[in-house]
């Protein structure tokens, strides 16, 4: 692609090259109308990535990291080689449709008020996922993964969190969006940094919009472009004991830990 893209893609593999594959060819086909390039970060994994991407998708950047550092760690090094004026953060497990790339770089472009955009995700069925959220509290993670969440006053606090009464056809400002998709301009990593790596995975990309509102850059969810996720959530759990032999249930609480730590007694950026 071009030396001067105006998108970076980046995706970090973890044992998911099927996924990948499938979400490369989705790029292929898209035939997108502007310059870009993609970069594929691989955590280490030893599945036959390196060799897929090399083979059947030679235009792909691929990143080799010797260990697994964790979601936000490996989208850092993407970051470092990223030369868009745009970076566009994928997981393995999306579908991206021809024509909604274009629709949300073209809404970023005219907005350049807005750091952070996240699109309207979606499951196989086209029913909204939670995608955009206001920042969590303490509690936050267990009322997700563990019974707790049935209480009357955490489903409350979990309507709230996950901004169940938001009308998700309307473009509109969100505490944080989903880093399963996100894009960012690659300016505003100049001003905030990149994902801290601290998180080794969940509220990373929570951690990252909170940092593009202190300086005062917007984060926005934008309902034009949609992608299709087939996300399973893996680390729920019936008890709370049960966080201790869960090990997706244990890190998404110990980054919760982190995160409210972090900004304890800190005032909420989009107040200043």
């Amino acid at each position: 692609m071009s030396d001067t893209p105006l998108i970076s893609f980046i995706t970090v593999n973890y044992k998911m090259c099927q996924l990948i594959r499938h979400l490369l060819q989705g790029i292929e086909d898209a035939h997108l109308p502007f310059s870009f390039e993609y970069l594929v970060v691989d955590n280490a994994s030893n599945d036959g990535i390196s060799e897929m991407v090399s083979k059947r998708f030679p235009w792909v950047t691929f990143i080799s990291s010797p260990v697994n550092g964790g979601f936000g760690a490996g989208n850092n090094l993407g970051v470092r080689q990223a030369k868009g004026r745009y970076v566009v953060f994928l997981n393995p497990d999306l579908t991206i449709f021809p024509g909604e790339v274009e629709k949300w770089i073209a809404w970023m472009e005219q907005h350049p008020e807005v750091g952070i955009s996240g699109p309207r995700i979606v499951n196989p069925d086209f029913l909204d996922q939670d995608s955009c959220y206001h920042f969590p509290k303490l509690l936050t993670p267990a009322y997700r993964r563990t019974f707790l969440g049935k209480l009357p006053w955490a489903r409350q606090a979990m309507d709230h969190y996950l901004m169940r009464d938001m009308d998700r056809t309307v473009v509109q400002p969100v505490d944080w969006v989903l880093g399963a998709a996100m894009m960012v301009r690659r300016n505003l990593f100049e001003q905030i940094g990149m994902f801290d790596e601290r998180f080794f995975m969940y509220f990373e990309d929570a951690d990252l919009c909170r940092r593009a509102w202190m300086v005062g850059m917007q984060v926005m969810y934008t309902p034009a472009a949609r992608v299709i996720h087939y996300h399973q959530r893996q680390s729920r759990t019936r008890y709370v004991w049960q966080a201790v032999t869960n090990p997706l249930t244990r890190i998404h609480i110990e980054s919760g830990v982190k995160y409210f730590l972090k900004y304890y007694r800190k005032p909420h950026p989009r107040s200043l």
